[in-house]
C-alpha cells in the first residue's frame, strides 16, 4: 500500500458547513470536535478530490501522463466509497493532539471555566459572516439576513491518505486532483473557501514534482 500526507491551508475564510445552525444566532455552522477545535471531515475531502479528479481527467486528455481515465477506479462507485482503494482520514490542525490535551484540561477545569470554554476555543479559529438577499431593485429582502460561522484564513490542516491496493498508477491522478483543488466549502464561488492543497510522500512535495513533469511536457 502507498501512504501519503495531505495538507490544506485556508487562504481565505472558509465555510466547512456542518449542515446545522447554532442556536438562534448562527444559521450555518462549521464542524468542531468536542472541545471546539474545527476539523475537516474525511468524507468532505474525498468528495472534493473526486470532483477535482474528474476535472483533471477532462483537462489532461491531450497529455500523455499515463493516468487512469476513470476516477471510479480510485474513489469507488458513487454511494460505495467505503469499498474504494482510497482511505482518507479527517484533517486536523497542526499539533492537534498536543493542543487538544491542553485545551481539554483548561475547558473542563472548574478553575479556568471563566477563561476557557468550548465557545472561546471555537471563536479563536472562526469569525461570523452576515449576508442578505437582494431583490431585483437592489434592496435587501425582508427577513433574509443570515449569519454563518466561517473558519478564518491562515490555518493549516493535516491528514493521511492511503491507497490500499498500492497501485502507483493511481498516484498521478491523486496528485493532480490535489494540485487542482483550489476551493472548498459553501459559497466557494463567492469569495469564500480559497485553499492550497498539497500531497506529500515521505516529505517529498508531490505537487512540485508533478508540476516539473508538466513543464517538461509543455516544452516538447
Amino acid at each position: 500500500m502507498n501512504n501519503y500526507n495531505l495538507t490544506i491551508e485556508t487562504l481565505s475564510d472558509t465555510l466547512i458547513g456542518s449542515g446545522e445552525g447554532f442556536g438562534a444566532v448562527i444559521d450555518t455552522d462549521i464542524v468542531f470536535d468536542d472541545i471546539g477545535i474545527p476539523y475537516i471531515p474525511s468524507k468532505r475531502i474525498k468528495g472534493l478530490l473526486r470532483d477535482s479528479a474528474r476535472n483533471v481527467i477532462e483537462m489532461m486528455n491531450e497529455f500523455d501522463l499515463s493516468i487512469p481515465n476513470d476516477e471510479k477506479k480510485l474513489f469507488g462507485e458513487p454511494g460505495m466509497e467505503n469499498f474504494s482503494d482510497l482511505i482518507i482520514s479527517n484533517l486536523y490542525i497542526e499539533d492537534y493532539k498536543e493542543n487538544y490535551e491542553w485545551l481539554e484540561f483548561f475547558t473542563k477545569s472548574d478553575k479556568f471555566s471563566d477563561l476557557f470554554s468550548k465557545d472561546s476555543v471555537s471563536d479563536f479559529f472562526t469569525n461570523i459572516r452576515k449576508s442578505t438577499t437582494i431583490d431585483d431593485s437592489g434592496v435587501a429582502k425582508k427577513h433574509s439576513l443570515r449569519s454563518a460561522r466561517v473558519l478564518s484564513n491562515g490555518f493549516i490542516f493535516n491528514g493521511e491518505i492511503e491507497i490500499q491496493s498500492g497501485k502507483e498508477e493511481f498516484e498521478k491522478l491523486l496528485i493532480l486532483a490535489c494540485l487542482n483543488l483550489k476551493a472548498m466549502g459553501t459559497k466557494r464561488n463567492r469569495g469564500l473557501g480559497e485553499i492550497k492543497c498539497v500531497l506529500f510522500k515521505e516529505n517529498e512535495n508531490l505537487n512540485q514534482t508533478i508540476l516539473k513533469e508538466l513543464e517538461e511536457l509543455c516544452k516538447e
